[in-house]
């Protein structure tokens, strides 16, 4: 270890006994969580506070992207720093904390992280091409279910991650009702946390554990010499047991450990020779994205069966019919004679329903389960009721091939009153689907504002009474979960290898982000070009609360890139302060900006209260931007689609509204090519057919304007 990393770990050490200068709280509660400070045996080979820059800064290319992700890791430290002492935006002068320690580390990280500032990063030297990164830097936490129940004699495997972990827990969770014993042995140390107490377990030593009632759980922690544990599973429905198998990936499956380690080193062109929407389009910056990309000939997928059929084929190898669909039998006979032979599914959806469109993408998804491919499937744990939660745990039970990450964003201990109530609306807003086939080209991507929900592809609930299993949506107003419209929406599908495999790399950093605070490891660097990329698209992932609300920043320079005309389809009309800024300054030099919205947006969680707020907009903005409803009947809008000057086209899951900026995870393509623009330009259109010119003349309660003065409460919205 060379003489810059010690340092970096002795400055990250005296954040971790500089947390707690006068706060009232221990330095474990905010640097690693109360849960890792109750269990410090437990992880006694991976010291050190949440975010230790355990690695070797290697060869001058690696140290890079190495200086980049440091940048973003001071920065969350600070941030972690000023909650656990009430200080900086949390109301308290630093100047007042009386302690050298805390002092000295904040101004060493306050300047690590000072390039986060900028919203662009400089190029870096050396070429353009792919690298991998294998530093020890997070907190790596996955579930295991359990039903004894579920297939009770049929062999398991699950493969746990310890990639760029310096701690790592499978967490044992029982998903059924029959108690099962686990009875097994591994190749290394295994520790085991249940019901309070620990233990630890030398390798090749037997070990047992008990899952009673719904529910409970119980903790592993593999050692870093542990590759293996062969186990089985007792109950009284199969006392014979049935094998499990745990593996750990970066032994088992080097190819996917690969894709998860995967990083970009993305050419920058001289921005003299560009103008303001190409230096935005190609710019590096503190934004998680790819390099820029042939875009090809992507499928556009406009009409809802199209887009739900796009998932169906990539999974199936053909779509639905529409007889099959309107009959609305989600038990219905699937035709798997053109299945493609996939190894790797990535689901990502805010929700995934249990009701047909659900039940069909699971079934599916099982198919291709019980022949060895491995499911990774992320949805946001407070919108999935009971059924639908049941339902993809089933699947996960039944196939330990098929993971499942339920997000829920966790406040930090001790933070103010609005980030507490934050917990209960930051939600996983990162639509994508891809499918890695054995044979490349029937790899499938596909990425825009879908989620698996019946709403999407239904004008109205059909009736699922004859399945006690599924969920019945319906409701169509209200903060009711039970909620049900019918959405228009817009997905795009890249069928091409190196998309695929690209965007997929890019959707593993996600999956492996840090499981206490959803740190995100940033997916690339720039570098000096030579010339102009070929590339003319890139994807891009935003956490917002943890990249510095870099995707606001990316926004607000396109609106001021824009020089002629903005066109934008979007539902949600609540625009930053920076945003709103960018608007005026754009209309104030004569840029034309229309909008297809929906300003009545019954029907949506919350309606009421966003309905409120597209008024408000257009209260603001009537008399200078061309504002168009969507009126197609019974449909409200849900696409998100922007473009600029004919020539950037942006698809995505980003609403033009707080919360996209400030609290829930996004992910788009962002498109610089004018043929592309002439492809998309029909699509607006349509949305502009289906619209009407909306009335200036509204009338907004005066509790939504005095609710809506408070900017915590713009945000949640």
């Amino acid at each position: 270890m060379n003489s810059r990393t010690i340092v970096i770990l002795a400055l990250f050490g005296l954040a971790a006994l500089a947390g707690c200068a006068g706060a009232g709280s221990n330095a474990c509660d905010f640097l690693a969580g109360q849960e890792a400070c109750a269990r410090p045996s437990l992880s006694a080979g991976t010291p050190g506070p949440q975010f230790a820059a355990a690695w070797f800064f290697g060869n001058a290319i690696d140290s890079d992207y190495e200086r980049r992700f440091l940048a973003l890791l001071a920065n969350n430290q600070l941030g972690a720093m000023d909650r656990a002492n009430g200080t900086g935006p949390f109301g308290r002068n630093r100047r007042d904390v009386q302690n050298r320690d805390f002092q000295a580390t904040y101004s060493t990280l306050r300047q690590l992280a000072g390039p986060v500032a900028n919203a662009h990063l400089p190029p870096a030297s050396g070429g353009g091409g792919d690298g991998h990164f294998n530093g020890r830097w997070r907190v790596s936490r996955q579930t295991l279910y359990i039903d004894a129940a579920a297939r009770a004699s049929a062999s398991k495997t699950f493969d746990f991650s310890g990639l760029q972990a310096r701690s790592t827990e499978i967490v044992v969770r029982q998903a059924g009702q029959q108690p099962a014993d686990i009875e097994g042995s591994c190749d290394g140390a295994l520790a085991i946390r249940a019901a309070g107490a620990s233990r630890t377990i030398a390798a090749g030593a037997a070990f047992r554990l008990r899952l009673s009632s719904e529910n409970d759980t119980v903790s592993l922690f593999p050692a870093d010499d542990l590759n293996r544990c062969t186990a089985r599973i007792r109950s009284s429905l199969a006392p014979a047991g049935a094998p499990l198998t745990i593996r750990r990936v970066e032994t088992a499956d080097p190819a996917l450990a690969s894709l998860d380690s995967r990083y970009q080193r993305c050419p920058v062109p001289d921005g003299a020779g560009l103008d303001a929407l190409e230096r935005a389009f190609y710019a590096g910056r503190w934004l998680s994205q790819t390099c820029a990309m042939p875009i090809g000939q992507p499928r556009l997928l406009r009409k809802s069966r199209d887009g739900f059929n796009a998932k169906v084929e990539a999974l199936m190898g053909a779509p639905l019919s529409d007889a099959a669909i309107d009959k609305g039998d989600p038990e219905l006979p699937l035709d798997f004679s053109k299945v493609p032979r996939l190894k790797l599914i990535y689901l990502s959806s805010l929700e995934f329903k249990a009701d047909f469109s659900g039940r069909i993408i699971e079934r599916l998804i099982r198919h291709h389960a019980a022949l060895g491919a491995k499911v990774r499937i992320m949805v946001t744990d407070v919108l999935e009721r009971d059924k639908d939660d049941a339902m993809l745990q089933r699947l996960a039970a039944e196939f330990p091939n098929v993971e499942l990450q339920e997000y829920r964003w966790r406040a930090d201990h001790g933070a103010p009153i609005d980030e507490q109530i934050s917990q209960l609306h930051k939600t996983h807003h990162i639509k994508m689907l891809a499918t890695l086939a054995q044979d490349p080209a029937r790899s499938r991507v596909i990425i825009g504002g879908r989620n698996i929900h019946d709403g999407f592809l239904f004008h109205r609930p059909i009736d699922l009474s004859r399945y006690p299993d599924l969920e019945q949506y319906g409701k169509t107003d209200g903060l009711s979960l039970n909620y049900y419209s019918n959405w228009s929406d817009f997905d795009i599908e890249f069928a091409d290898r190196a998309m695929v495999e690209t965007l997929a790399a890019h959707l593993s950093t996600i999956w492996l982000r840090d499981a206490d605070t959803n740190l995100v490891r940033p997916f690339s660097v720039p570098v000096h070009g030579d010339g102009l990329p070929s590339g003319n698209v890139r994807h891009f992932i935003s956490v917002p609360y943890e990249d510095d609300h870099a995707l606001e920043a990316y926004f607000v320079e396109l609106v001021d890139a824009a020089q002629h005309h903005i066109q934008i389809v979007n539902p949600y009309l609540n625009l930053t302060p920076s945003l709103a800024r960018a608007f005026d300054r754009a209309l104030a030099r004569g840029v034309k900006i229309d909008i297809v919205g929906r300003i009545d947006l019954k029907g949506d969680i919350g309606g009421r209260f966003l309905t409120a707020l597209n008024k408000l907009f257009v209260e603001k903005y009537g008399d200078r931007i061309d504002i168009r409803e969507f009126k197609a009947p019974d449909v409200v809008l849900h696409s998100k689609i922007m473009l600029i000057d004919e020539r950037l086209v942006a698809i995505s899951s980003v609403n033009l509204n707080n919360r996209s900026f400030f609290h829930d995870s996004e992910n788009g393509m962002m498109v610089l090519d004018p043929a592309f623009y002439a492809r998309m330009k029909p699509v607006y259109d349509d949305y502009l057919a289906h619209s009407n010119p909306v009335s200036t003349k509204l009338t907004i309660p005066w509790a939504y304007r005095l609710l809506f003065d408070e900017a915590w409460v713009r945000q949640a919205f």
